[in-house]
């Protein structure tokens, strides 16, 4: 019932209609509302009461200062929480900083500095540690230019809360809910929206980050000199052309998913770094390789048991059906990655370290490692190029026949000629495969001529010696 009077107090006090509460409260009703949301911060015991005293503390706090009217009996309590024993406490008034960042803005920075690091470190909760990198990001977001330079000490103090997390991250062990995987996701995910809007704060502790980050993006190999049966590939050798596997160190799906969130959690920090300051980590040895490997590696891990296998796979027609399903599955969302970094950094910076691993994919026994060949020569061909331009085919076909036409789209005339008969030659081949038993898909013919039509306009006028086949058609 408390928790419900204050999400509903919540919801109500500030409503226009038709006039807002709070504002027809005569002052003594307005200071009786105000101590007793003070004393339910403070006092209340019941875990899911207090989130719901903390949002609306904060929501009335911030509505306050919208109107010229500070809280100063707040910001008093909330700093004496911030010291208090008890961890919720603790944790509640670095919420209260996080929701409410204006209600320190005022303050001079020696004064919330020491408790916003000393929060960061907090040896006993991590609840609190969280609270305080929420608030800390805020503040540092809220910043202005008087207060950035010395905000930015409580970076470093942040990223160590993240590595102590890492460090004591078990590599086999199952992964409980509230397990440093799951924090770990959570103190990333936290963090990099600063990435996007102050990244040269991040630029004396990019080489900690490199140290910090590629074990959470990379998969972990089995350590045992052989294959084991959960695992008869690592991951490792993914790249190298050998089947990754869909399953990961973990045998338990649900470990398996928190270990699969925090890589995707690492790998958008990353990105969204990269993408906000190309510049600066272009200066990092190891940054674009990693998150290159990373893709790679990630876009093979296909299950083949899920969904009716490889045979469903190449049987389904994408025109048909939603792609919304195909388009969060974790391979297309590293895809969409390598396209982001490709678009982030160019072609100089991604195709190197990106072809030290694709022609061994391409010639992979195993179809999952050849799809994710062909896929990231099409993903960095988006990327390089300016337009962009929705790929639509899922067969291996297809996808060769979409790969190409980005190729095409940045090829010179005379380096297209001397494999102009073979590229039709096969382009017609897929719009009328004789040697098939099956009639041809309706997309792999659509995916085709598309292609017919970019090879067509990269040649030129050396394409109408080929004009008759297809006119033939």
């Amino acid at each position: 019932m408390r928790s419900f009077s204050l999400v509903l107090l919540r919801r109500l006090l500030f409503r226009a209609a038709p006039a807002v509460l709070y504002d027809q409260l005569p002052k003594h009703a307005i200071a009786n509302l105000e101590r007793l949301l003070l004393h339910a911060l403070h006092r209340e015991q019941a875990p899911a009461v207090r989130r719901a005293a903390v949002d609306t503390v904060a929501d009335v706090a911030n509505q306050l200062m919208a109107r010229g009217r500070p809280w100063p009996a707040l910001q008093s309590q909330a700093f004496t929480m911030a010291l208090a024993p008890a961890p919720h406490d603790r944790a509640s008034a670095f919420a209260i900083f996080a929701a409410a960042p204006n209600l320190v803005m005022d303050l001079r920075t020696d004064d919330v500095i020491p408790v916003l690091h000393r929060g960061l470190q907090d040896p006993h909760s991590i609840d609190v540690r969280s609270a305080a990198l929420r608030a800390t990001v805020a503040y540092l977001d809220a910043a202005d230019s008087s207060q950035l330079p010395a905000a930015a000490a409580l970076l470093a103090p942040a990223i160590a809360a993240i590595a102590a997390l890492a460090s004591a991250l078990p590599p086999h062990a199952a992964l409980a809910p509230q397990s440093p995987c799951h924090h770990l996701s959570v103190f990333l995910s936290v963090l990099t929206p600063l990435c996007a809007t102050h990244p040269a704060l991040f630029a004396p502790h990019l080489q900690s980050l490199m140290h910090l980050l590629p074990p959470l993006l990379l998969p972990v190999a089995d350590s045992a000199p052989t294959p084991t049966v959960s695992r008869p590939f690592p991951a490792a050798l993914a790249a190298a052309g050998a089947d990754p596997g869909p399953s990961t160190d973990f045998d338990d799906a649900e470990d398996h998913d928190e270990r699969q969130t925090l890589r995707l959690t690492a790998l958008e920090f990353m990105l969204t770094l990269t993408e906000a300051r190309p510049s600066m980590v272009r200066r990092v040895h190891g940054w674009v390789d990693v998150l290159v490997r990373a893709c790679l590696e990630a876009m093979g891990e296909l299950d083949d048991d899920a969904d009716g296998g490889l045979a469903a796979w190449l049987s389904d027609d994408p025109s048909a059906n939603s792609s919304s399903s195909e388009a969060d599955s974790a391979p297309a969302l590293y895809e969409q990655s390598l396209d982001r970094l490709a678009i982030a950094m160019g072609g100089r910076a991604v195709l190197p370290p990106a072809f030290q691993y694709i022609p061994s994919m391409l010639a992979s026994y195993y179809w999952r490692v050849r799809h994710a060949g062909l896929m990231a020569i099409a993903a960095i061909g988006e990327g390089t190029s300016k337009p962009n331009r929705a790929r639509t085919s899922y067969s291996v076909h297809a996808h060769a026949a979409a790969a190409l036409i980005n190729f095409c789209e940045g090829v010179a005339r005379d380096t297209l000629l001397p494999y102009l008969d073979m590229i039709v030659q096969r382009l017609l081949g897929l719009l009328n495969p004789a040697h098939q038993q099956q009639e041809p898909r309706r997309y792999v013919q659509e995916q085709a001529i598309t292609t017919l039509a970019m090879v067509a306009d990269a040649s030129e006028v050396m394409f109408a010696k080929v004009r008759a086949a297809c006119v033939g058609l």
